[in-house]
């Protein structure tokens, strides 16, 4: 089964808009009287209140907050549930030994969500049906493919309303594909590069709107705490960071549809994207180009062609020439020379044609009907620069 998720954009009118907003606050204070509950009642006797003794809750909370029965049963439900997640997550970092935050109250503009995990809600061609709330106006922009398990709803910074359908559909083994395969370097000069030579350009968004908005967060910040003004530049600014949001996600769905519509095999570095974002130096970019985001969407496309993966140890794979002679150069030097095969070429894209061929090499040596997944971390070529490299071109050369 593979699991999908369908973004929409719907327009309330203004009582349905009221309802929405009404729904979130009821939601936000139900959340944090159910967390005082929980963390009240293990400091009293160290009882640890289960999803379903915060289920039982919701009948007294109910009789205290008539409010609360104009809201859907199970979207108060799936508020307990969130709840217990947020401790379960708490507890699985500190037994991993990561670092971890305790849950946490919500103020108003850190409870931007409900769910409706099974009913309560229905789609009819451009409306959306919302128990307790109405028949909302949906924009529709493609069909949706699958058994519809749950529905979000989401209030944007920008004050913007999106409904977000959770799907599960069966997996098709189709496979439509030429005997295509590609290798990408991933960089910050330009975004990657592939082993056939061609070099797609970072379109830098962040960075290309940051005078503006040093200009509204400055105004931003003149403005006094709980006046219409200072709402007004929040918004603002809301709706700045959303266009560039929403610029790099455009960028990078076109980037990765391409190169999974056209090769059936797509070799790529398996980053350690966190730790590199320690880099003082280089983490603003690096979240701009949002390498981490591209391998997930082209992870689930290059499943959905039939196509495969695989990720690539990166250590040693720009120190290295295609003919196996080792050529180390620093981050400076931007153009590959080999003394021995005497090739001159950018050294991004000799990194792709290496990462290209290691992968190539492991999968000669491997039998590929073990590989169920075409997930990015299910694939995993461990064959690095750090063997030698005249025996991984050997066949290639």
């Amino acid at each position: 089964m593979q699991k999908r998720v369908y973004k929409f954009r719907i327009y309330p009118n203004r009582q349905q808009e009221y309802s929405l907003a009404k729904t979130l606050e009821n939601c936000r204070f139900l959340y944090n009287k159910q967390l005082e509950s929980k963390i009240n009642r293990y400091k009293e006797d160290k009882t640890n209140l289960s999803q379903f003794d915060l289920n039982n809750n919701l009948i007294e909370l109910k009789e205290k907050n008539k409010d609360f029965y104009k809201i859907y049963g199970q979207v108060l439900q799936e508020i307990n549930k969130r709840i217990n997640l947020a401790f379960s997550n708490f507890y699985r970092k500190i037994k991993k030994g990561e670092k971890a935050g305790f849950p946490r109250f919500k103020t108003k503009n850190r409870y931007n969500s409900i769910t409706y995990p099974q009913y309560g809600f229905k789609l009819e061609k451009n409306q959306l049906y919302l128990s307790k709330i109405g028949s909302v106006n949906l924009v529709k922009h493609r069909e949706i493919k699958g058994k519809i398990k749950t529905l979000t709803i989401k209030k944007t910074s920008s004050n913007k309303w999106y409904v977000y359908f959770s799907v599960e559909k069966e997996t098709e083994n189709k496979s439509t594909l030429n005997d295509n395969s590609v290798g990408i370097d991933l960089g910050l000069n330009h975004f990657y590069a592939d082993s056939e030579g061609n070099l797609k350009d970072n379109p830098r968004y962040l960075r290309k709107t940051e005078k503006k908005l040093k200009i509204i967060q400055r105004k931003l910040s003149r403005k006094k705490k709980g006046s219409k003004n200072r709402n007004k530049y929040r918004l603002k600014l809301a709706k700045v960071h959303e266009r560039i949001s929403n610029q790099r996600l455009d960028f990078l769905h076109k980037e990765s549809r391409y190169l999974a519509n056209n090769y059936n095999l797509i070799a790529v570095e398996k980053l350690k994207i966190q730790n590199m974002t320690k880099n003082h130096y280089l983490a603003k970019s690096i979240n701009d180009a949002s390498w981490n985001k591209f391998l997930q969407l082209l992870s689930y496309k290059v499943e959905e062609t039939g196509g495969k993966l695989v990720g690539i140890d990166p250590r040693n794979t720009s120190q290295s020439c295609i003919c196996g002679n080792k050529v180390e150069k620093t981050l400076v030097v931007r153009i590959h020379k080999c003394s021995n095969c005497k090739i001159e070429i950018n050294r991004d894209v000799m990194s792709a044609m290496i990462i290209k061929a290691l992968a190539f090499s492991h999968i000669e040596s491997s039998t590929m009907s073990n590989m169920e997944s075409n997930a990015l971390g299910d694939i995993s070529v461990e064959t690095s620069m750090n063997q030698e490299p005249s025996k991984v071109f050997s066949k290639l050369n």
